[in-house]
């Protein structure tokens, strides 16, 4: 699926009047590319992942997909927040498997696919447990493989790792990049590590403070498969660092 932003702005209403959100964004992004957007806080990240997602519409310019208006929810686009949302009355299987019984599946199929994806990501032992029974890390894998298990055709990730430790947060961006080498789904990856935008992208998009707009569109010439765990020692990996850097320390208000 090809996305397009067209001359996209954003305007919310508040108690001190209007606030523009985003400023007129152009971009498009080709079926399975993965690319990361990056900025200061409140620069209008999520709102154009909200945009995407049908959630929420422009107050100026067009979101496209395959050429047509996205207008409310759309199937083929999966979204994953930072929080992971699981229903803790329902064990981990039951909850991966939620899509496939609210698009008909029959029970013992949706079963075995949420079993095949929990074994992907190491959680074939855990698929009866309750989301309180589970670590952070373990409940955000069981949040991301219910998105994929019904195939997206685009997957919106919101911060997915942000609340997440260090060594887990690592080892949970080698899984999405593993995942996503077998499966290519498109990924529009908001976060606000630059070292993990860098890690993951074919494309770092850099925002500015609000009202968002795109300031850089950096292509990520480092080859791939990656290893994440030492990316730091590539030398196009430290170029783009610090150039990226560079520009948003200078957006970034304290």
């Amino acid at each position: 699926m090809l996305l397009r932003i067209d001359g996209v702005a954003k305007n919310f209403v508040g108690r001190n009047g209007v606030v523009a959100a985003l400023d007129p964004v152009s971009l498009t992004i080709s079926p399975g590319e993965f690319v990361t957007i990056v900025g200061p806080s409140g620069c209008g990240k999520s709102t154009l992942l909200n945009l995407l997602a049908g959630l929420a519409a422009p107050s100026g310019g067009q979101v496209l997909a395959d050429g047509r208006p996205i207008a409310g929810l759309d199937r083929r686009i999966g979204y994953v927040t930072q929080q992971d949302n699981l229903f803790p009355w329902r064990t981990l299987r039951d909850n991966v498997a939620l899509p496939l019984e609210l698009a008909g599946v029959g029970r013992a199929e949706r079963a075995a696919r949420a079993q095949e994806w929990l074994a992907r990501v190491g959680l074939d032992g855990f698929a009866d447990a309750y989301p309180h029974e589970l670590s952070g890390g373990m409940r955000q894998r069981g949040n991301i493989v219910r998105t994929l298990i019904y195939e997206p055709e685009v997957i919106l990730m919101d911060e997915p790792f942000g609340p997440l430790d260090a060594q887990t947060r690592l080892g949970l961006q080698a899984l999405l990049l593993r995942i996503w080498q077998q499966t290519r789904p498109t990924v529009l990856f908001v976060t606000h590590d630059l070292v993990e935008a860098i890690a993951l992208a074919d494309r770092v998009l850099l925002m500015s403070a609000r009202p968002g707009r795109i300031l850089r569109d950096e292509a990520v010439a480092i080859g791939r498969p990656r290893d994440v765990f030492f990316i730091h020692d590539d030398a196009e990996f430290r170029r783009l660092h610090d150039g990226i850097w560079r520009d948003l320390a200078r957006e970034v208000t304290v």
